[in-house]
Order: structure tokens, then sequence, then C-alpha cells
């Protein structure tokens, strides 16, 4: 794994890039799959080389797009990922078991497997200049892809590869240069989401404590992979209508646990509301002045290749927010089975167009 990029000083200026999008980035952050250690040997030190093939040009057709002046910054990308580790919450992780603390200092090997670490969400954010828009891609994290003679669920690469080959396939699946990179692990996030002091958002249904578990006890926690305190007795973390969202309920939210599985098709359209209310707060001019101060918590969190040139071009564009027009790209694809588990076919003709068509404002 990739040791996260500690650039305290000089990355505080791209706080309104990052706080909105680490909010939408996260959605799909709660994944606990279990993989035994005899996966590891199937891929060996197999490399992943992207062929792009050529890309048509894709001519925009009906009225001319609209020009606009010219603005502070130029447009660019940022591939924001999330990935499920939570160290927090489990102590089964590799690390775990080199330090000797695996499964609270017993024979983990013999009595669970390797906890693995998944990148869980995987979007890509383009903010256009010319055309004034700001679009959310978000690259399924059980896409197939292929490592040497091998296939692979994208997500579950950033385990053993890393974030640089999810930064690849990235770049292969949409022929889009990835500008910037950031990465943040599901544990942090609540952390992130405090330093613009939360949003407010209408939750539609109750939400159900992701811990809630009457018959599990501190006693015995450890001993399933949880370390630390919880609340396993409280029954709802968020209830439905207005709520304000925090470090203290933001976990709950993204686990989106809910009595009535109906409930789960809302859960799109309440992360989307929540990233928007995030973005819209961080460009805010209360937020934006004190970028320095606040930026320099968020890096803390953050895996990023950013540097102050970028962040400058950024803040460029971004600081125009109220002039954007923010919309979603679905990714275009089918859904498939590998080695007996459901998969995302990913249509990378089709996905070329659409990505072409938003670089050529159309």
């Amino acid at each position: 794994m990739l040791a996260a990029v500690r650039n305290f000083v000089i990355v505080f200026l791209i706080s309104a890039a990052v706080f909105g999008s680490i909010a939408f980035i996260i959605t799909g952050f709660i994944s606990e799959q279990l993989v035994g250690i005899a996966e590891e040997s199937d891929t060996g030190g197999d490399d992943f080389v992207p062929v792009v093939p050529d890309i048509p040009v894709i001519s925009p057709g009906g009225d001319p797009a609209p020009s606009y002046p010219d603005l502070d910054g130029e447009s660019f990308t940022a591939l924001l990922i999330g990935t499920d580790y939570r160290p927090d919450d489990f102590i089964d992780y590799a690390e775990d078991l080199s330090r000797g603390t695996f499964n609270n200092g017993t024979l983990g090997v013999l009595t669970r497997p390797i906890r693995r670490k998944c990148a869980d969400l995987i979007m890509l954010v383009t903010v256009c200049e010319e055309s004034r828009r700001i679009v959310f891609s978000v690259i399924p994290s059980d896409t197939e892809v292929k490592i040497g003679d091998n296939y692979r669920l994208l997500g579950e690469c950033y385990d053993r590869y890393g974030t640089e080959t999810i930064v690849d396939f990235v770049d292969y699946l949409t022929a889009t240069p990835v500008d910037y990179y950031f990465r943040l692990n599901v544990t942090d996030a609540g952390y992130v989401l405090d330093v613009i002091d939360g949003v407010d958002i209408d939750v539609p249904a109750d939400i159900i404590n992701p811990y809630y578990n009457p018959d599990r006890t501190e006693e015995n926690a450890p001993f399933s992979g949880i370390d630390g305190e919880r609340d396993f007795d409280t029954y709802l973390s968020i209830e439905a209508g207005a709520n304000h969202i925090d470090s203290s309920n933001l976990f709950a939210l993204l686990h989106y646990r809910t009595e009535a599985p109906e409930a789960l098709s809302t859960r799109g359209d309440t992360m989307l509301a929540l990233a928007r209310a995030a973005l819209a707060r961080a460009v805010s001019a209360e937020y934006i002045a004190r970028a320095p101060e606040l930026f320099a918590d968020v890096v803390r969190y953050t895996e990023t290749n950013m540097n102050a040139d970028g962040l400058a071009e950024a803040l460029g564009l971004l600081r125009h927010y109220d002039e954007f027009e923010v919309s979603v790209l679905t990714y275009p694809g089918s859904v498939s089975t590998l080695d007996g588990r459901e998969c995302f076919i990913p249509n990378v003709n089709e996905a070329y167009s659409l990505f072409r068509a938003i670089r050529n404002n159309a």
C-alpha cells in the first residue's frame, strides 16, 4: 500500500475542492469482505500496463455551446478514492499480524483470515471551465479488470497494488488523464466533514446504528475483530427527517442500515444531497476565508499528489462554484459474474464517447 502523503504546508488551498467531494465518494465505503491468505499467490508480481485504443473524435451536435469568459484557473480532473479500511474497528489486517496484535493477540491465522482493504468508491470529478460543468462519474468498485492473465474486481486491486494502480485503471476506463487523486479511509470521513462543521440534510428513512447488536459485549468484541468501545445497545442512530450530519452520525448514514428493504433505494439520492450540501458549504465565503486553517486539518487524513500550482488552479475555478452546473454521469456497462461473484462489465467504447463529449464541451 502506498504510504499517506503528508504535505501539510503547501496543500491547504484545495480545501473547497475536497470537502464536498469527499462526502460523495464515501457513499460506497461499507464493505466487510474477508479473503483468505491463500488467494495472495495467484497474481504473483503481474504488472498492469493499460493500453488505450484509438479514440474517435466525437463532434458535438445541436446548437453551439455557449461561450463564457475565462476564469482564474484551468479545467482539471480529480480522482477520489474511498477505502473501507477501518483500523479503529478491526484488528485483523495484515499489519496487525506483523505487529502481533492480530485478533487481540491470539493465533489469528488459525482462527480467521486476514481482512483485505478495498477501494469501495472510485469517482472521477471533471471540472470544465469552458462549459462551466462539474461532472461526478462513479466507476463501480466491482468493475472487472485484467492484471496479467487474471481477472480482478477493480476495488480489490487496492489492497495488493495500491492507489496508483487504481489511478491507472481509471485513466484506461475513461480515456481521461487523471490530474490529481485523493484517497480517504472511511474511518477518517467524519473528521473531514467536521472541518466544515457538518451539514444539514433531510434523511428519508430511520437509520439503524451500524454497531447495534445487543448480544455483543466489550468482553467478546475483540475476538470477533472489533477493537475499542462501541455502542452495541442503541437501536437508531438517525431518525427520518431533518438532521445535522457530522462525525457523530456520518458512519451510520454511510452504512444506511434500515428496517425496510425498499428504503435502500433512497440511499443514492441521500448521498447526493449530502455531497451537494457539503460542497456548497465548503465553497461559501465563510470557509474559503479559512482555507489555510481548515485544509491543514483535512490533508492529515488524505493521500494526494496535488502540488501548490494545481491547488491554486483548482481554487481559481471553484470559487466561482455558483456559475457551474453540477451533474452525475453513470458509467456505462452491464452486470455479470466473476468466480461466482457479481461484477460490472464496463462498456469502454461508450464510456470513451461520453467522457470525450465532456472534454469537448458537448
